[in-house]
């Protein structure tokens, strides 16, 4: 159990499962968070649970299932107010005991309630080309990352979607309580908390046992996929091969490298591609550092797709043929540690940080990445930016009438 003393306002309890991603549990792994924290056993609808949170000063649940590398991470976060705050002692018990509801071993789900999300979820798929910028994104993820799993939906496919039935997902979800890799992670004023009680409700720590690999293809001749569809613009995404992984040296170079071509408002592609050259309505780029990569998103006119995507690509080239400056690099600097420092207010991003750091065993303090970030050099930046290898353009656009 990892224990975080903050002085906030509130107090979280964390549960993180952990288990190897893997495209047949997709669905399970996606629906399951939802159901766990719809209903309990003493509150078998949505709306007495709701009004149960409500009796709690307004507690709440929030849950969510992401990939990190080949591992595939859920989390059911209960938030409630400090009791100190509200005076009253039962609070925590009260709160405790709702939680360890949520993870029983032994609980039923709702039907009703699963029917209602197996049918939003299947609404969500069938409507998807309607959501241009969501269809988009799933598209290009599908030609770039081809047969690796960040290729597959973290729902499930459609059809995963409608041959789920309830009874699948609660064999899954006994076997995950019992067997799978869990977490707890316990973030506000933990002076007052009675552990050895929570860990009686919550259950122990299961430290991760499974290896975590961070890898991904070898760049390839550049893929270009265009798609037509009705809309006045055209969405934009491009993917770059970057080998640079959370764990390796130039890791904070790729960062702030990523910060300078398209990570902020100083960034280049915005100040040139969108403000000085007028070229799209917006424009950003991201870096994964779990499969070393970085992606570039854009919505442009559809006059001038043709234009832009030079204009996006020769910028790239010339940041990698020529380096950047001294400026962008210290402009750059202060904005990654002004995030890294104004993340420290955020009790959310604190709970989960604790997460990570203690299953991937990463030990440095604020003050050690502050200072890593600091004697990051121009040289660094430069390295990293000749190791982009421009690898897939995907492009959904509507009709040009010019």
């Amino acid at each position: 159990m990892i224990v975080l003393h903050n002085d906030f306002k509130t107090i979280q309890f964390a549960l993180f499962f952990v288990d190897v991603d893997d495209k047949k549990y997709a669905v399970h792994r996606f629906m399951l968070p939802k159901l766990m924290s719809a209903t309990t056993k003493s509150y078998p609808t949505r709306q007495k649970l709701n009004q149960k949170m409500e009796e709690l000063y307004g507690a709440y649940i929030k849950v969510r299932t992401e990939r990190m590398a080949n591992l595939s991470v859920m989390s059911l976060v209960l938030t409630c107010v400090d009791p100190n705050i509200v005076k009253d002692d039962s609070l925590l018990d009260q709160a405790l005991a709702l939680f360890h509801e949520v993870i029983e071993e032994e609980r039923i789900f709702n039907e009703d309630v699963f029917n209602d999300e197996k049918r939003m979820l299947i609404e969500q798929w069938e409507t998807l080309k309607d959501k241009k910028r969501a269809y988009a994104r799933e598209q290009f993820l599908h030609h770039f990352f081809g047969d690796d799993l960040y290729a597959y939906p973290i729902s499930g496919t459609l059809r995963d979607i409608k041959k789920l039935k309830l009874e699948d997902v609660e064999s899954y979800y006994k076997d995950m309580i019992t067997n799978q890799v869990k977490y707890i992670v316990i973030n506000g004023r933990t002076d007052q908390l009675d552990l050895g009680h929570i860990e009686s409700m919550l259950g122990k720590t299961k430290a991760l046992n499974i290896p975590f690999v961070t890898t991904f293809r070898e760049p390839r001749e550049v893929t270009y996929v265009t798609e037509n569809t009705k809309m006045q613009q055209a969405i934009v995404r491009m993917g770059y091969i970057l080998k640079i992984y959370r764990h390796d040296k130039l890791y904070d170079a790729a960062v702030l490298l990523d910060t300078i071509l398209g990570g902020y408002p100083e960034s280049r592609l915005f100040k040139i591609i969108r403000e000085q050259e007028g070229l799209c309505y917006d424009i950003a780029s991201g870096y994964d550092y779990y499969k070393g990569v970085m992606m570039i998103s854009s919505g442009i006119d559809v006059s001038k797709l043709d234009h832009a995507l030079k204009q996006i690509e020769a910028l790239v080239e010339q940041l990698k043929n020529e380096g950047i400056t001294e400026l962008e690099l210290s402009h750059a600097k202060a904005y990654y540690i002004h995030q890294l420092k104004t993340s420290l207010d955020s009790q959310s991003t604190l709970t989960k940080r604790a997460f990570v750091r203690d299953m991937l065993h990463y030990h440095e303090s604020v003050e050690d990445k502050i200072s890593l970030i600091q004697r990051v050099t121009l040289d660094d930046v430069n390295q990293a930016a000749k190791m982009l290898v421009y690898d897939t353009c995907y492009v959904l656009k509507g009709e040009d009438h010019d």
